[in-house]
This record gives structure tokens, sequence and C-alpha cells, in this order.
């Protein structure tokens, strides 16, 4: 009898297949070609299918054939809380905020979803990659957001 030895893995494998499956079926009217003339959807349904594969993977990774296990530990609904709201606050606060801020703040907040972060670690992942999103996504690629908020002007 097959049972669950790690809910997480088990259903982020389900999740990865999910969300494989939504890619291709509203990718499915994208002409794939081939390897050698490759179509629009080519990438998205290659990148889909080995998805699947991971997923599948991680799904008989979660497994165990065996009983007598360990309990599984309680879901830490902190983190699922904090990591789901990151994304909308990010969305919600880009344009306020600008963009270095926003990335602070919402990395900041998603480190207290783990256990094992410490604040020192946390703050330097935050200050690291925000100025790197800045680099990158105002002056390399040069999308239209600003790196700081209306509120400070001459940095903005």
């Amino acid at each position: 009898m097959l049972k669950i030895r790690n809910g997480r893995d088990f259903g982020g494998g389900v999740a990865m297949i999910v969300v494989s499956l939504l890619f291709i079926w509203f990718g499915r009217e994208l002409d794939v070609g081939n390897s050698f003339q490759m179509g629009p959807g080519y990438f998205p349904r290659m990148l889909s299918l080995l998805l699947i594969a991971i997923g599948a993977l991680i799904i008989l990774q979660s497994l165990v054939i065996a009983a007598g296990e360990e309990p599984a530990e309680a879901p830490n609904w902190k983190a699922y809380a904090l990591v789901i709201l990151a994304p909308v606050f990010f969305g919600l606060a880009l344009s306020r905020l600008g963009l270095a801020p926003t990335m602070f703040l919402m990395i900041i907040a998603v480190s207290f979803a783990s256990r094992y972060a410490g604040w020192r670690g946390s703050v330097a992942l935050a200050l690291f990659l925000a100025v790197c999103s800045v680099v990158l996504f105002t002056r390399l690629l040069s999308l239209p957001v600003s790196a700081f908020g209306p509120w400070i002007p001459f940095l903005g």
C-alpha cells in the first residue's frame, strides 16, 4: 500500500503537473512545429512536458511503500499565507512604492515563512535582490518601472 511520506513534495508535484497541463491547454492552438522549425508553441509545450516529468518524479519520491513512518508534520499555514500574499502585495505596491522597496519588503515578508531564515540573511538577500532587480529591469531591460515611488522624487 502506498502512503504519502512527504505531503509538501506530493502537493508540489501535483501542482507542477496541474500548471503544466494548464499551459498545454491554453497553448493548444499554437503551432508547435518540429525541432528544426520551431513554432510559437514549441517551447511552452516542451517545457510543460518537462515539468510534468519532473512533477511525476517528485510525486514518486514523496511516496513510500511501507507503513510505520513517522507522522507527517502539521502544515505551516503562516508560510502558505505569506507565499500566496507576496505576489499580491507586489502587484498592489509596485506603482506606489517603486521596484526596490517593494522587492525588499516582499522578500523580508516571505522570509518569515521559513523556520530557518535569520533576519540578517533575509535583509542581506532582500537588499541584494532589490538592487539586482532595479539594475536588471530598469537599466538593462529599460522597462517602464520606477526604482522608487513618487514619495522620493530625486531617486524615482
